[in-house]
C-alpha cells in the first residue's frame, strides 16, 4: 500500500481552524476570527484521513506542551515564593501568566 503524502498547507490550515460554522459566511474561521475563504473551506473539506490524523496528533502534543508549560510556571512561582523569608515585605509589583 503506498504511503499517503501529507500536505503541510492543509495541516496548517486545520491547526489554525475554529470549527464553529459562521452563520454570516457559512464557513469555519481562523483562530484569530477571520472567516475561511471559500477556497480554504474547500481545501479543509478535502483533507485526507492521514492529514486529519496528523492534525489530531499535533493538537494532542500542543495540549500536552501547554500543560507542561503551565506546570513549569506554577513550579517556578512556588520556588520563588518559598525562597522569600517570612516577614519580608511582598514586592510592590506582581505579574500574572496568561496563555491566550
Amino acid at each position: 500500500m503506498p504511503e499517503t503524502e501529507l500536505r503541510i498547507e492543509v495541516i496548517a490550515l486545520l491547526l489554525d481552524a475554529d470549527f464553529k460554522l459562521r452563520p454570516d459566511t457559512n464557513t469555519w474561521s481562523h483562530s484569530d476570527g477571520r472567516p475561511f475563504t471559500q477556497a480554504e473551506q474547500a481545501t479543509a473539506f478535502q483533507a485526507t484521513r492521514a492529514e486529519l490524523e496528523a492534525v489530531a496528533a499535533l493538537s494532542a502534543r500542543n495540549a500536552a506542551a501547554a500543560l507542561e508549560q503551565d506546570n513549569a510556571v506554577k513550579a517556578l512561582t512556588e520556588l520563588f515564593c518559598s525562597r522569600t523569608s517570612p516577614g519580608t515585605p511582598k514586592p510592590a509589583w506582581s505579574w500574572t501568566y496568561s496563555r491566550t
